[in-house]
Parts: structure tokens; C-alpha cells; sequence
């Protein structure tokens, strides 16, 4: 053969390759009408998370954390609820209209917090939107599963995550665009309760309402728009992108709905399968995120003191976000197609094995991130152990980022890993129930998070008088619930393949049966 001429098996890879992203291309297309409406009901959750600060100057909560952490907490209750019992009607309805149902009930309730002044009001209304984007996510999570071949469900919760971690990027941008407040600390206001109580200083109580209620309204107004444009998107057949089942499947007039069903009796079934146990009671990683994403806004700007509206201050905070923003894309999508692939080449349980290696990787690469520890006013590292100039101090950031950066890549990648196994690991009929439960114990663990969070808060910043507070509750929870979470993987991994050999026989079989009484139909409709 001529040595200049192409290598056959070179071009094979490479069409197949080409052959995945258009598949992949072509399994997204019909979700695209209600992208929109997974950005905009993820960047609700900024609008309360951006603006906590404020929310705590307006309503004097500075003393009292532990008020702003019930908001935060109860809103992770009934969203989790909610969760549950629309994972479990996605099963038996028609998911688009649960959908449409769901997302109108959210965009109602936000226009609402728009129009409330008092701190009752806000909790009440919060609740009900909360609830509302709880049904709304549970149902999506049910379409993206049967939107994507079974080899590519890593993926396809890769950009679940990171849909919704732009929507809240985005509620970020527009929140800080509607706000007025003015940050501008006081050379004495060096602790928390201090530089809280400057900001109120400094401003009108009506700037610091109208900062922080536009955007709800906003939201909600525009969530109505894309609710019609979620009209038009196409339901994927159940089961229909499933590997053992898609040719049976691919016929028009069949429908897995037919055969198999979720029945509330299935319920005490489903719980013997051990995975499932342990996968859903695994929610301890998500009382760390909790806290994380709940008291971001407020453990940079309070207890970190850096100015948002400053720009020597913004270019420090590039310096340490830049690459934890980095980090959390690239591990988002690497890791979860990683495991994909190594699924396709028939291990089973890639993607278990994946996540409980990530689950204890992140944890020294965070742990010594956050203790670093900066003041950006004082200009020190490691609560306040290190007096540093311009130049250490940047160099001291950029390490926290690159730390934060590589264990955040290694933790986000958990949550997609953990999803895909759970729809792995159950029948097509159940998996909007399961995936729900571990939605639910997901945002039980972040309300923890923000609950405890907020009492642990509580006690650094009252007994141990610490100015900041954040920070320590971070390196705390790094030692306990982070540790505790690596631990519950490992029952998972032990489990795992036992289980997921079960489910492959019982759809083995069931194809088999789908397909008799396809063509017994087809009989007696030709004769």
C-alpha cells in the first residue's frame, strides 16, 4: 500500500468520532426548547445567593445568621420534597405538561417577591418558588435521561450541570447589574459584623430593597416568555435511547409505557437493590456544596472584604476565580466522557469507580485552598498570620485558585458520575422516581449545609469572636462531611456491579418480550 495514503483504521476512528458528536448533536436538538428555561430557573437560585449581603443589611441580620440560613435551608426542604413527588409523576404522566405546569407556578412565585417588602413575604413566596423550580428540575432530569443513548449519560448530566452552573453565572451578572448598593469599606470595619453595618450605613434602605427585589420580578417576567417557548419542544419516547432496547424501540407504534409501568408497589422493591441505598444516602457532599454556594457572595465580599465595585479588588479576585472557574469546566465535561467511554468498552462500572476515586481526590486540594485565608483589606494570608505586599498577595491568590481550581474539577464531576449510575443502576420506569430521591436527599444535604452552615457561622463569629467566620466553617466541613461522603462511596463501588448486571438481564429479557408481542400485534393487524 502507498505510504502516503490514508490509514484505514485512522479514518474509521476518526468517522466514528464524528458519527458520536453528530448523534450526540442530534440527541440534543429536541431539548433546546427548554434550555432557556433551565438557565433561567438556575440563575433564580442567584438571585437570592448574589444578593444575601444585602438581604442581610436590609432585614439587620448580621447578628443573627442563623434567620438568613432558615431562608436558605427551608427553601432546600420543599424543593426537595417537591423533587420526590414530581420525580415520582414523571413516571406516570406526560412529562411535558408537568413541566410547563411546574415552571409557570416558579415564575409566578418570583413576580410575587417582587411586589413583597417584609422579611415574611419574601420566606413565604421564596418557598413557593422553590418548590416550583424543584417540580420543574425533577421533570428535566427525567427528559435528559431518555435524550441521550445510554453510553453517553455522563455526558448528558455533564450538561445538565453545567446548563445550570451558567444559569447561575448568568442570574449572577444580571443581579449585580441591578444593584445600586455602594461597598465601600470603612478603614476600621476589619470584622464581619462591622463592614455589615457600613454597607447599611452608606445607604438608603429603598436602594438596598429595589438591589435586591428587581430581580425576582425580572425573572419572573422573562420565565414566562420561554414557558411558551417550552411549548414546542417534542417528549423523547421512554426508554427509547436505552442500548438493549433502542431497536425494539425505534418502531413508531411501540411504546414502553405500554408494558412496563411505575406502580407505588414497585416502591419497596426498588430500596433492596443495596446501590440504590447508598447512592441516595450519599447526600453528605452536597452539605459542603451547600455551604459553599449558599455563603459564596457573602465569604467574598464580607469575610474576605474584597469590593466588587473596586477595580484594583476585582483584578485580585480574577486572580483566584479565573481558576476555579477553569477548573470547574474542564472537570465538569473530562471526567464524566472519561468514564463514558471506558462504559462503552464494557466496564461496567466506570463510572462508580470514577466517582469514589473523585470523591476522595478533591478533598486535600480544597482543604488547602481555603486555608489560605486572604484579607484583601489588610492586604494578609492565613487569617491574618502573613502580612504580605501587592505582589505576595496576588501570588497568594493565584496558589488558593489553582488549589480550589484542581479540587473543585475532581468535585464536580461527582454529581454527574453519581446521576448516571443511579439511572444505570434502575429499570427506564423507575428512573424519574430514583433519579428524585437522590435529587431529594441531594437538596436535603444542602439544606444542611446552609442550615448548619449558618449555626457553625454563628458560633465562629460569637464565641471564637473569629473575623471570618466563612472561611473556618469551610475548613471544618472539608474534615468532617467531606470525609464522611468519601467514606459512603465505597459501599457504592462494592455493590455496583452486581446490581447493574441485574438490570442488563431483566432489559435483555424484556426486549425479547417487547418484540413478540410486536409482531403478534403486527399479525393480527395484517390478517
Amino acid at each position: 500500500m502507498d505510504n502516503d495514503s490514508p490509514n484505514p483504521r485512522i479514518l474509521n476512528e476518526k468517522e466514528s468520532d464524528s458519527k458520536g458528536w453528530k448523534t450526540i448533536l442530534k440527541d440534543f436538538k429536541p431539548i433546546l426548547y427548554f434550555i432557556p428555561l433551565i438557565l433561567l430557573i438556575s440563575s433564580d437560585e442567584a438571585t437570592l445567593l448574589v444578593n444575601e449581603v444585602i438581604i442581610v443589611v436590609y432585614f439587620n441580620l448580621e447578628s443573627n445568621l442563623t434567620m438568613f440560613g432558615a431562608l436558605l435551608g427551608s427553601s432546600q426542604i420543599v424543593k426537595a420534597v417537591s423533587l420526590l413527588i414530581f420525580g415520582y409523576l414523571a413516571d406516570k404522566f406526560q412529562r411535558k405538561k408537568l413541566l410547563l405546569f411546574s415552571s409557570l407556578g416558579w415564575a409566578i412565585a418570583d413576580i410575587l417577591i417582587g411586589f413583597s417588602h417584609s422579611f415574611a413575604g419574601l420566606f413565604i413566596f421564596r418557598l413557593l418558588s422553590s418548590a416550583c423550580s424543584g417540580a420543574a428540575a425533577s421533570v428535566i432530569l427525567s427528559l435528559l435521561a431518555d435524550s441521550f443513548s445510554s453510553d453517553d449519560r455522563g455526558l448528558s448530566f455533564a450538561i445538565w450541570t453545567m446548563i445550570s452552573t451558567i444559569g447561575v453565572a448568568i442570574g449572577g451578572i444580571l443581579c449585580t447589574a441591578f444593584n445600586k448598593v455602594k461597598v465601600d469599606f470603612d478603614a476600621n470595619a476589619d470584622d464581619f459584623i462591622s463592614r455589615i453595618q457600613n454597607i447599611r450605613g452608606a445607604n438608603s434602605l429603598e436602594i438596598i430593597r429595589q438591589s435586591w427585589q428587581t430581580p425576582f420580578l425580572v425573572f419572573g417576567l422573562i420565565g414566562i416568555a420561554f414557558i411558551i417557548l417550552a411549548m414546542f419542544f417534542k417528549e423523547p419516547k421512554r426508554a427509547a435511547k436505552e442500548k438493549m432496547l433502542a431497536t425494539v424501540l425505534a418502531h413508531e407504534d411501540v411504546d414502553y409505557n405500554k408494558f412496563y409501568s411505575i406502580k407505588f408497589s414497585d416502591l419497596k422493591h426498588i430500596w433492596k437493590r443495596k446501590t440504590n441505598f447508598f447512592l441516595i444516602i450519599n447526600f453528605v457532599d452536597t452539605i459542603l456544596a451547600g455551604m459553599i454556594v449558599g455563603f459564596l457572595i457573602m465569604w467574598i465580599s464580607v469575610d474576605m472584604g474584597f469590593d466588587v465595585y473596586n477595580a484594583s479588588s476585582i483584578g485580585y479576585l480574577l486572580l483566584f476565580l479565573v481558576p476555579i472557574i477553569a477548573g470547574l469546566v474542564w472537570g465538569n465535561f473530562y471526567w464524566p466522557r472519561r468514564a463514558d467511554k471506558a462504559v462503552k468498552a464494557g466496564n461496567s462500572t466506570a463510572r462508580v469507580r470514577m466517582a469514589t476515586f473523585l470523591g476522595w481526590v478533591h478533598i486535600p486540594f480544597l482543604f488547602a485552598g481555603f486555608a489560605i485565608i486572604p484579607n484583601y483589606q489588610n492586604l494578609t494570608l492565613f487569617k491574618g498570620a502573613l502580612q504580605a505586599n501587592p505582589i505576595t498577595f496576588g501570588i497568594g491568590l493565584i496558589v488558593m485558585g489553582l488549589l480550589i481550581g484542581i479540587g473543585m474539577s475532581f468535585e464536580m464531576a461527582v454529581g454527574p458520575l453519581h446521576y448516571s449510575a443511579m439511572v444505570d443502576v434502575n429499570l427506564p420506569e423507575h428512573r424519574s422516581t430514583m433519579i428524585a430521591a437522590a435529587s431529594f436527599m441531594d437538596a436535603i444535604g444542602r439544606a444542611l449545609g446552609t442550615t448548619l452552615g449558618a449555626v457553625i457561622m454563628d458560633y465562629f463569629l460569637n464565641v471564637r469572636q473569629s473575623p471570618s467566620p466563612i472561611s473556618e466553617t469551610l475548613l471544618f466541613s472539608l474534615l468532617t462531611f467531606g470525609i464522611g461522603s468519601g467514606l459512603l462511596w465505597l459501599p457504592i463501588y462494592k455493590y455496583a456491579k452486581g446490581d447493574f448486571a441485574e438490570i442488563a438481564a431483566i432489559l435483555k429479557e424484556r426486549k425479547i418480550q417487547i418484540e413478540i408481542n410486536y409482531r403478534m400485534n403486527r399479525k393480527e393487524t395484517d390478517t
